[in-house]
């Protein structure tokens, strides 16, 4: 598909400004090197990122060895931008390559995964190492998502150090509409994808985007699971606690809806919804290569 000529007139023009000073032969040398890796492991792999958070590093360390424009060539190179290029960079101060390893080994018992580049971005801005190693022992411990997590950090810092209130009541509910929406797509998946399925396999250059969306449908199935085995367990209990929030209230209010308010509710908790999964990486999505690029 032809690119927007004035998108493409601007990209030019940001390369041109980047390379206007010749890369620097070992900045080249990494550069491939990380371009390799990321090809190879996918641009959501925690160590790819880690290997290009230290790259960006040692270059704003050593500019008479990277050269001064060297973020910016960087940038241009492999195709992020310069904001998140330092946020990776961050990453690679707080963790060396040996203690990522050595964090990557323990999964969490809530999703059986370990923690992602993602957590690790929010935690890296801490610059107390005990706070970094107490908030990395959360997520594993509780499978925070990092929305839950930006929202411990922001606790913490905030004045007074108060946690924000949480409306259960309101989150079931929206549980419930967001469902529907899920299942609605999965069905029409069904009934779309499946048959095509029959055709040929994707070509390789392909492939990797399919890949990197099965791991993401794994990781949503898993944490759905974990919900769930919460919400039977937090059902079958007895009504012990006036604290809990009660079920009566959220069916009450779903009763008190109309269709066509229903519908309307159904439709925001859906965008309320994506827009939580999405916003999670948004910056970070929005500064990925926008296509694998080759060495």
């Amino acid at each position: 598909m032809p690119r927007n000529s004035a998108a493409a007139e601007v990209e030019t023009t940001v390369d041109e400004q980047a390379h206007a000073e010749e890369m620097a032969p070992e900045l080249r040398d990494r550069c491939d090197k990380v371009r390799k890796e990321l090809a190879k492991s996918g641009p959501r792999d925690t160590r790819a990122r880690h290997q290009l958070g230290e790259l960006v590093k040692d270059a704003t360390a050593d500019a008479g060895k990277y050269g001064k424009k060297a973020v910016a060539q960087i940038a241009a190179s492999l195709g992020y931008d310069e904001k998140t290029l330092y946020r990776y960079a961050q990453v690679a101060k707080a963790w060396s390559r040996d203690e990522l390893n050595e964090l990557l080994t323990q999964s969490s018992p809530k999703t059986d995964m370990p923690i992602g580049f993602s957590h690790l971005l929010e935690i890296a801005v801490l610059d107390d190492k005990r706070k970094r190693r107490k908030y990395v022992n959360q997520v594993l411990k509780e499978g925070l998502s990092v929305r839950e997590l930006k929202s411990r950090i922001a606790a913490e810092f905030a004045p007074g150090g108060e946690e924000p209130e949480i409306n259960t009541a309101k989150t079931l509910s929206g549980m419930r509409s967001a469902s529907k929406n899920w299942l609605g797509h999965v069905r029409d998946w069904e009934e779309r994808l499946l048959p095509a399925l029959k055709e040929a396999p994707p070509p390789p250059e392909a492939r990797a985007k399919f890949a990197e969306m099965l791991e993401q449908q794994r990781e949503l199935v898993k944490r759905l699971q974990n919900v769930n085995e919460r919400l039977d367990s937090w059902l079958g209990a007895p009504p012990a606690s006036v604290e809990r929030p009660a079920l009566e209230d959220v069916q009450e209010d779903e009763l008190d809806e109309d269709d066509e308010a229903e519908a309307s509710g159904d439709a925001e908790a859906h965008d309320h919804a994506q827009a939580n999964e999405e916003e999670d990486e948004a910056e970070e999505e929005a500064a990925a290569p926008e296509q694998a690029r080759t060495a």
